[in-house]
């Protein structure tokens, strides 16, 4: 055959327009490096969003730099990545097949802003370690409020709204306070812990109950959901004047096994479930000091509790049950209240009434008196009314609401007083007495009645109101600085 020269196998025409195309195989790396850094940035930018909701969660301060910073490192990756694939792509149509001036860039500030942020989550993870193992007991006592165990009495103790993570906040109350503290009513000053956080690991405390030498305190976090009992008061050293805090001796929970499928297990006496037994709110103690009544805002029961023996049973299932799953979700219930003559009185925020029980026990409610947002309930006998009146705390303009179904923002509350008949009641009751307006008193959590004054804590200011139990009159704040968003009062035993 005849041979054809080297030159001549190709036209020349296809060798220029050859000689001007970038090399293929170059042309695809460069977009797979591109493709490789917007992933990279689109994980940084994820797990910023991760980050972000991990604070809300949690409300730890500390996470927000972290999110910040992420985002920034996703866009600035982002950004160069971009520029770098334009900048490698006019050098390839060049046939400028050598390296890139700044090709080192992204390498470097990528690996130096990931090493930066694994560096500073690790220093901040041992730093909160060390703080909890080393200084965690001197913030027993709220860090920033000067103790003061010898301030006037009458003391009260207050719970507050708690933090997800009790250990680690312990020494930053803005995190969330999960300890019961001990304030005083006369001066408003910060008396001392009446409860260890460190050793009593609660997480959401609500109300809080004094029953004899102990103290009960509902537990309303959705891993937990007990009712944390506490010892009687120790008194203090020779040489000190506070009182310790009261030694944690347990909880009270519903038993372990999960039997929330089961059919008629929200029936009137029923066995007290998981799921009757969510987020535990409102106690009250029965007119013969050994019955403790509990409600559950998420299991929507009235629980009833032998302080005896420590049997549990269901007493009423006062509104469906609102399970906790994935994200917690406001329940119906609230407080609740037992008088003189076994009548007890369920808060039922989401229908808007309070629900009456005659007996404690009854399978079915006596009535109902129709109320905007009950949330807080207290029957006491220091009203003119011989047979006891009914507080009952009433948000009556809701504001927007969080998770858990806590108003935030702007609301109006006022608290309400309906006197009892413990001979014959009759319901609906009637309103004898309105404390309160949207100047004074925003919404309404515990209260109680000391020294001819109706105390009302507020959650929207974070204080201790007072008012005139006669005239209604608003006299000024008790306690004007609290650390977190209070949830429940009661008066401090003599010698505690």
């Amino acid at each position: 055959p005849k041979s054809v020269a080297p030159s001549a196998r190709i036209p020349s025409q296809l060798c220029t327009a050859r000689s001007i195309m970038p090399v293929d195989r170059h042309v695809l790396a460069n977009e797979r490096t591109l493709m490789a850094w917007l992933r990279l940035a689109a994980t940084m930018g994820l797990g910023a969003f991760l980050v972000n909701v991990l604070q809300k969660s949690s409300s730890k301060a500390a996470l927000g730099p972290m999110s910040l910073v992420q985002s920034l490192v996703a866009i600035i990756i982002a950004a160069v990545s971009l520029v770098r694939f334009y900048q490698r792509d006019y050098l390839l149509k060049s046939r400028h097949m050598g390296a890139a001036f700044g090709d080192w860039m992204l390498p470097v500030l990528s690996g130096g802003m990931i090493l930066a942020i694994v560096v500073s989550a690790t220093g901040s993870a041992i730093s909160r370690w060390a703080e909890w193992h080393f200084h965690g007991p001197e913030c027993v006592a709220l860090p920033g409020f000067l103790e003061t165990p010898g301030a006037p009495r009458p003391h009260v103790y207050v719970s507050f709204h708690g933090s997800s993570e009790p250990t680690s906040a312990i020494c930053h109350p803005e995190q969330g306070v999960s300890g019961i503290h001990k304030f005083s009513l006369a001066s408003g000053e910060y008396v001392g812990p009446a409860t260890d956080q460190l050793s009593a690991v609660q997480k959401m405390p609500r109300q809080l109950l004094v029953a004899g030498d102990h103290l009960l305190v509902a537990d309303g976090a959705p891993s937990m959901s007990s009712v944390a009992v506490f010892g009687r008061c120790v008194p203090p050293e020779p040489d000190h004047v506070s009182v310790p805090p009261r030694e944690f001796l347990g909880v009270i929970r519903a038993p372990a096994q999960d039997t929330r499928s089961a059919e008629g297990l929200l029936a009137h006496g029923a066995p007290v479930t998981p799921l009757a037994m969510e987020h535990p709110y409102g106690l009250a103690l029965g007119p013969d000091g050994s019955t403790l009544h509990v409600s559950t805002q998420n299991g929507g029961a009235a629980i009833s509790v032998s302080l005896k023996n420590g049997s549990m049973a269901l007493t009423q299932q006062v509104a469906p049950p609102v399970p906790l799953v994935g994200r917690q979700v406001g329940g119906p219930l609230r407080g609740i209240a037992v008088d003189a003559a076994n009548c007890m009185h369920v808060a039922d925020r989401k229908a808007h009434r309070v629900a009456h029980y005659c007996p404690a026990d009854a399978p079915q409610p006596s009535g109902f008196t129709e109320v905007k947002h009950p949330i807080a309930l207290s029957v006491v006998h220091d009203m003119p009314h011989e047979a006891g009146t009914l507080l009952v705390g009433s948000v009556e303009k809701r504001a927007s609401l969080d998770a858990d179904g806590s108003d935030i923002g702007d609301a109006e509350g006022v608290v309400l007083a309906f006197p009892l008949d413990l001979h014959k009641p009759v319901f609906p009751l009637q309103v004898s007495a309105t404390y309160g307006d949207k100047k004074s008193l925003s919404h309404p959590a515990g209260m109680l009645v000391s020294g001819g004054l109706l105390y009302v804590l507020d959650q929207s200011s974070k204080q201790l109101l007072s008012f005139d139990l006669e005239t209604a009159k608003y006299k000024g704040a008790a306690i004007k600085t609290l650390p977190d968003v209070p949830e429940d009062v009661a008066l401090v035993p003599d010698g505690c």
